[in-house]
């Protein structure tokens, strides 16, 4: 095991690839996930004829059962285009207003001797937009996003008519994305917001950090922190020292976005 090799050994485990979520993950901005919801419950009564007086409802019901509330809709049987699905969820939030760069969350990333993929359920226009104001789109490998997870479960043959969407917290995901970067469960670290996602992936054998103001222990973490910036305080192997770490280079970014993003 070389110099480099063993830094990245963590409980006996080495690792070679982190897996990240985007959105209450990397940033955490209270006005998003509110604005998100309101937009969600706005089209499942405007455009699905949902009652308003049934929405909040079956919104959270949707949404805790399938990963997200568009999976659930979908694998109901609703009627809904995903473009404009994404456009009526994402398309009115003020990125501008809301999101802003984050240098210390750069530097942890460019620190990080891994080879860092992000893994989003949302789609590519949002996941490209906050990526850009945060500062951060150059500092990935690979996105993962709505849409080339759907071309991966095509591809693999899981997507069907009986389940028409794949997002987290389906195993499959992880499974297929794991494939296509050349990752194996034991060499892989899943970061993430939500205790769902990271019991699935841990049922893996995933390392998983949950982000999360709780300092409770959650079944399927492995680790808990509050924020994503913490990381090098918990895992101090798996980062360079400050100031040593190389930024990203600039012919790893094709537009700002990294060229993998939706390689199919």
């Amino acid at each position: 095991m070389g110099a480099l090799a063993a830094e990245n050994v963590v409980y006996g485990r080495e690792f070679s690839h982190i897996l990240c979520d985007l959105d209450d993950c990397l940033y955490r901005i209270e006005g998003i996930p509110q604005s998100v919801a309101q937009n969600i419950k706005r089209y499942m009564v405007d455009k699905l004829g949902v009652p308003q007086a049934e929405v909040h409802e079956l919104s959270r019901e949707l949404y805790h059962g399938y990963g997200t509330t568009m999976c659930g809709l979908l694998t109901h049987g609703y009627q809904l285009d995903v473009d404009d699905w994404h456009a009526a969820v994402h398309d009115s939030l003020e990125y501008d207003k809301l999101l802003h760069e984050q240098p210390t969350t750069r530097q942890v990333l460019a620190r990080c001797n891994l080879q860092k993929h992000l893994l989003t359920n949302a789609d590519y226009r949002h996941a490209v937009k906050c990526l850009k104001r945060l500062g951060i789109s150059d500092c990935f490998q690979d996105v993962f996003c709505y849409e080339n997870v759907q071309e991966l479960g095509q591809q693999a043959g899981i997507i069907t008519a009986e389940r028409p969407v794949l997002c987290k917290p389906s195993k499959h995901v992880y499974q297929l994305v794991m494939e296509r970067i050349g990752a194996t469960a034991s060499n892989t670290i899943f970061i993430d917001d939500s205790p769902r996602n990271i019991a699935a992936a841990h049922e893996l054998g995933i390392f998983t950090v949950l982000v999360s103001d709780s300092a409770q222990h959650v079944p399927g973490a492995d680790l808990v922190v509050r924020h994503f910036d913490e990381l090098p305080a918990v895992l101090p192997q798996l980062f360079a020292p400050v100031n040593t770490a190389a930024e990203p280079h600039a012919d790893e970014v094709l537009a700002g976005v990294p060229i993998r993003v939706m390689a199919a």
